[in-house]
């Protein structure tokens, strides 16, 4: 209303001046198109009448009263029941472009689909702790809630969470807990399964499609680093490379089971098992590892997405996961290594004529090489692989499933040996 009034009030202030000539006959006020000074002639003499310095004053003289009413009026309207619509009906509309693939990337929408992923998608990470026959708390850290069938709901994690446990809870972001129960485990990729019962609708991840992950994506980390006081904790980063596989379990082989994510959104102990998403909220890899070293800074590694869902598949349907395929060999890469020093510092000999393949020093019992290798024999191809290097070796090797049959063919004391329909078998041991 005030604001109706005050433009009345200048209409008829600037009306009175300018229409001075229709009730005084001595009155004339000659205009000019560049100056916004107006000169008018009276009986008296000559009056100059500054309009933009008087309409300024009159603004100012009401411009505080004026702002307290609409400020007061504005916060009124704002009350914390209708922020929280209107910051719900945002949200709502953001996550349906997002699941309409309508979003173009900008700043301003990649805020967006972060505070979605926080206020909705990382509610699907919870917490899991591990407890021995003695009900002690052996360990704790992270998982995702990624499948609900009826009051049963699956949530994924890292091995090395629930290992040697005999007793597992749920942990919840309100500080309740529920018994878990471990349906199985991939020790090999370092996976586990649990399940629990529950009447409440919990929140549901969606695994994303690992193979369209690309070095620079943006990211976002959630778990529980250091402990339950910094339950479902945020970080945020970008993807640093794929397919980076390393030596996980410090035997000085680069494993060939995981082609690992590396991104450099801070993760500590307890993110272990909790999520790396996307910014449509989509899982895209589970954190399990990150290089902590004086040296290093920022190296994070996460499961794959699409390994972890077969493997949880598997798991589900067999109580184990038939994946990744292991050979059961300990051997020496006669390239990487180098036959010089195979010979002067481990004794073995390398035959003339042969610059390539694994020197076999150990075969393991019941596993796909026991009764085919045995030590001393330098394997020369697996399945399709002619082996040249390691590298080249681990990347090729991840194609290959559990019970997929191959030809092996090693060379064993001056004689090149085949094998046919080699069935490959996960770890046993």
């Amino acid at each position: 209303m005030k604001k109706h009034l005050v433009l009345l009030v200048i209409a008829f202030m600037v009306f009175g001046l300018w229409g001075c000539e229709f009730f005084n006959t001595y009155v004339t006020i000659p205009l000019t198109t560049d100056e916004t000074t107006e000169e008018v002639t009276t009986t008296s003499g000559v009056l100059s009448i500054d309009l933009d310095a008087v309409i300024s004053e009159l603004y100012n003289r009401i411009y505080i009263d004026l702002y307290d009413d609409v400020r007061a009026e504005v916060i009124s309207d704002l009350s914390q029941e209708r922020f929280d619509a209107i910051y719900a009906q945002v949200i709502a509309d953001v996550v349906a472009k997002i699941d309409a693939d309508e979003i173009e990337l900008t700043a301003q929408s990649v805020v967006e689909q972060i505070f979605v992923v926080a206020s909705q998608k990382s509610a699907s990470v919870i917490g899991v702790s591990n407890y021995s026959a003695a009900n002690v708390l052996q360990s704790f850290g992270s998982g995702i809630i990624y499948k609900h069938t009826g009051d049963t709901y699956f949530v994924v994690t890292n091995n090395h969470v629930v290992e040697d446990g005999t007793y597992f809870t749920i942990e919840f972001a309100d500080g309740t807990t529920t018994e878990a129960y471990l349906k199985g485990v991939d020790d090999l990729v370092d996976v586990a399964v649990l399940y629990f019962t529950s009447t409440e609708e919990l929140s549901v991840a969606t695994f994303g499609d690992s193979e369209l992950v690309q070095k620079g994506d943006i990211i976002l980390a959630v778990g529980n680093p250091s402990s339950y006081d910094f339950y479902n904790s945020m970080t945020m980063g970008i993807v640093s490379g794929t397919d980076r596989y390393f030596d996980i379990d410090s035997d000085n082989v680069k494993d060939m089971f995981v082609n690992y994510i590396q991104h450099d959104a801070a993760i500590n102990a307890g993110n272990s098992g909790g999520a790396l998403f996307n910014l449509n909220g989509d899982v895209i890899g589970i954190n399990v590892i990150k290089i902590a070293s004086v040296e290093i800074e920022g190296m994070g590694f996460a499961i794959p997405s699409n390994l972890v869902s077969a493997i949880c598949e598997d798991i589900e349907l067999y109580g184990i996961s038939k994946q990744k395929p292991v050979l059961g060999i300990t051997f020496y890469d006669i390239e990487s290594v180098g036959v010089t020093v195979l010979y002067t510092e481990l004794g073995i000999v390398i035959p003339q004529g042969i610059e390539h393949g694994f020197y076999v020093s150990i075969v393991k019992d019941e596993s796909t090489m026991d009764g085919i290798a045995l030590p001393g024999d330098i394997i020369l191809q697996i399945g399709d692989i002619v082996i040249t290097n390691t590298l080249e070796y681990v990347e090729e090797f991840s194609k290959y499933r559990v019970d997929d049959v191959i030809t092996i063919v090693l060379y064993r004391n001056g004689e090149t040996l085949t094998f046919d329909n080699v069935v490959l078998k996960p770890k046993s041991w």
